[in-house]
């Protein structure tokens, strides 16, 4: 047992070191002498919890958002964070608010990037940051992106959306839902305290949808010009996203 301890160390400082470069298993195991089969069941226990995550089938292995948290190492998905960052940057000095982007991992909604407007009157933030993929425009958007599977494991680890999201009762009403989501390609929600969300997704050159751009201000401004600006701005700033992600 406290020689798998060690293991599960040496693979998180393993990938510490570099924590924008992908390590794949073989090369894992090749540094620490261990069966390829043994890193491999070390892996799946972090992804699970969050501390490891991998970037494709045979790409290699990063540092999850749990293990950024624990030790505040920077940014997760420094990649992805560094290519939207200006263009978030943008939207949020353009419009006024407060934008962010968000990833979806083990059915939790992570908040990779959030860049503050200088409104007086601010949605609290921390309540945006909780585990809410059911409860956000966002996290319905990243849900949206999933196949049948993929929802499926979801369901299975964090449950129906209950009162989280009114009118989803069963898998089925949920499954109808986020299809309906996917063929309008953006969403826009109530949230609590008379709040507006909205999201719009971003892309892998694929065209699967590999995380959520929101933004969230009080309901009495979401009128009028300004609403058409933020509508359009979301758009614009999608597409910006979406091309930048094609060159990483």
């Amino acid at each position: 047992m406290i020689k798998v301890i060690g293991k599960v160390f040496d693979i998180l400082e393993m990938l510490a070191e570099h924590p924008a470069q992908p390590r794949g298993l073989g090369e894992i195991a090749t540094r620490f002498k261990s069966h390829p089969a043994t890193s491999a069941n070390i892996l799946k226990e972090l992804i699970a919890r969050n501390y490891v995550e991998q970037v494709a089938p045979k790409k290699g292995y990063l540092l999850g958002p749990a293990a950024y948290r624990l030790v505040s190492h920077g940014a997760y998905r420094q990649d992805m964070v560094a290519a939207a960052k200006p263009f978030l940057a943008e939207l949020a000095r353009n419009v006024n608010e407060d934008v962010l982007l968000t990833v979806l991992r083990n059915g939790q909604r992570f908040v990779l990037c959030e860049i503050n407007s200088c409104q007086t009157v601010q949605i609290n933030s921390e309540l945006l940051f909780q585990n809410r993929t059911y409860a956000t425009a966002t996290g319905r958007m990243l849900l949206a992106g999933l196949d049948k599977s993929g929802l499926q494991k979801v369901v299975g680890q964090i449950g129906l959306p209950g009162s989280a999201w009114p009118g989803v009762k069963s898998p089925g009403d949920l499954e109808q839902a986020l299809a309906r989501i996917r063929a309008r390609g953006r969403l826009c929600v109530d949230l609590p305290d008379d709040a507006v969300g909205l999201a719009f997704p971003i892309y892998r050159p694929a065209g699967e949808i590999v995380a959520a751009l929101g933004l969230h201000l009080p309901a009495y401004r979401f009128k009028g010009r300004h609403k058409s600006e933020i509508i359009n701005g979301l758009e614009q700033t999608a597409g910006k996203i979406n091309l930048a992600l094609e060159k990483i």
